[in-house]
Parts: C-alpha cells; structure tokens; sequence
C-alpha cells in the first residue's frame, strides 16, 4: 500500500496535487496566523479598555467619597425625573 502511495505521488499528477496541497497548506497557516494576531491584539486592546474603565470608576468613587452628603444628593438629584 504504501508503495502505491508512493508511486502515485512520483507521478505527474501526484506531483501536482501534493505541490498544490503544500501551497494551500501553507496559506491556510498564514492566514491562521494573521487571524489568531488579530485576536490577541483586540483581546490586549479590550484588557487596556477595561483596566481604563476601572481606574475611572475608581477615580470618581473616591470624588464621591470626599463630597459633603449634600452636595452628593444634589448632583443625583439631577438624575432624576421630576414628572409629577
């Protein structure tokens, strides 16, 4: 068996499908390479976002926290609806 495996890949025609099969084989993996870089570049770039989010959340709880009780309800007082 596997001498006729050999013997056909030793032909015209088997040269030419396993050269072509090389070929998409090979853009198969660059193109698997591209996609996975990508990937891991817009997961780094979600992480960065997040860590932003964070620091900004952080920054204006402890704004909140220095802020007098009144001036606190003040400023959610201008969150809410006054419909009645």
């Amino acid at each position: 068996m596997l001498t006729a495996i050999v013997a056909w890949l030793s032909s015209t025609v088997g040269k030419t499908v396993a050269k072509w099969g090389v070929v998409v084989a090979t853009a198969a993996a660059i193109y698997w390479r591209i996609y996975e870089s990508g990937r891991s570049a817009e997961k780094a770039a979600e992480a960065q976002r997040d860590a932003a989010a964070v620091e900004k959340r952080k920054t204006i709880d402890e704004k909140v926290d220095r802020m007098p009780d009144a001036a606190v309800r003040d400023q959610l007082a201008r969150w809410v609806r006054h419909d009645s």
